[in-house]
């Protein structure tokens, strides 16, 4: 398994600003699940966390900095993998859709949200910590233009797939966060 750092920069970077152009690159693209986890989002993910101990560090000390990006890993993955289990039980059951569409909508969009929600957690409260916390809500167009290549879909059942898929992808990183630093007993609000 090589992970080529020249296609997760230019996927990741055409999720975030060409959605549509990158929706429609995946949706004909027949790859497996599995591979696109290990090849693009885990480390995705582990960058973001790297960054995450990094800017830390201007804060706290070296073990509580370690700390926080342990947690912010392991809840980005574990709250990755909640909301895409409650998508593929909506869509997929209820709405008979492949098993390969929650998984392409979940992972594309949950990773723009974690990245910049990510940085802008681990800047705080100063400005550019402010701006990419709200600038993660910019995960939700992604969201949609995805829930938009799903053809065999109602239009009301995209409004709701649309409000699901987006509250699992904002809430179970963040309450597995949360949970996490209360477990470690690590401050779990920062004024």
């Amino acid at each position: 398994m090589k992970i080529h750092y020249k296609n997760i920069h230019k996927r990741t970077w055409e999720i975030m600003f060409f959605p549509s152009k990158c929706w429609n690159k995946v949706r004909n693209e027949h790859t497996d699940p599995k591979k696109v986890t290990y090849e693009y989002f885990i480390p995705v993910i582990a960058i973001c966390s790297i960054l995450f101990f990094l800017i830390n560090l201007l804060n706290n000390n070296l073990s509580q900095s370690l700390g926080l990006a342990i947690i912010n890993l392991v809840s980005s993955l574990a709250g990755a993998w909640l909301a895409h289990l409650l998508i593929r039980e909506y869509l997929c059951c209820k709405l008979n859709c492949p098993q390969v569409s929650a998984f392409n909508l979940t992972l594309y969009s949950a990773t723009v949200f974690l990245l910049l929600h990510s940085l802008g957690i681990a800047f705080g409260n100063w400005f550019i910590g402010q701006l990419l916390t709200f600038c993660s809500f910019i995960f939700i167009r992604t969201l949609y233009l995805g829930i938009n290549t799903l053809l065999h879909i109602p239009a009301n059942q995209k409004t709701n797939i649309l409000i699901i898929a987006s509250l699992a992808i904002i809430c179970f990183p963040i309450i597995t966060t949360k949970l996490l630093m209360i477990i470690f007993r690590i401050s779990a609000i920062n004024v």
